[in-house]
């Protein structure tokens, strides 16, 4: 486990492209959690400023039930 500050998501923290890029392992969109447990809602700080993790409420291509039914 990474020690340091932490940043703690609105919701939760997916991986982002560039995540993925640094580490095949980390598809972009999927939950950190998946991979690490203890990080659902607070992650490590240095995650965050390099890019590798985004609050999935911000997470550009996630769709939602309003984005596909037109009310």
């Amino acid at each position: 486990m990474t020690s340091g500050p932490r940043v703690t998501a609105k919701t939760f923290w997916v991986w982002t492209e560039t995540a993925a890029a640094a580490n095949p392992c980390r598809i972009p969109g999927a939950p950190v959690e998946q991979q690490f447990f203890h990080y659902g809602k607070n992650a490590p700080a240095g995650w965050l400023e390099r890019e590798y993790i985004v609050d999935a409420e911000d997470y550009e291509g996630q769709v939602d039930l309003f984005g596909v039914v037109n009310l």
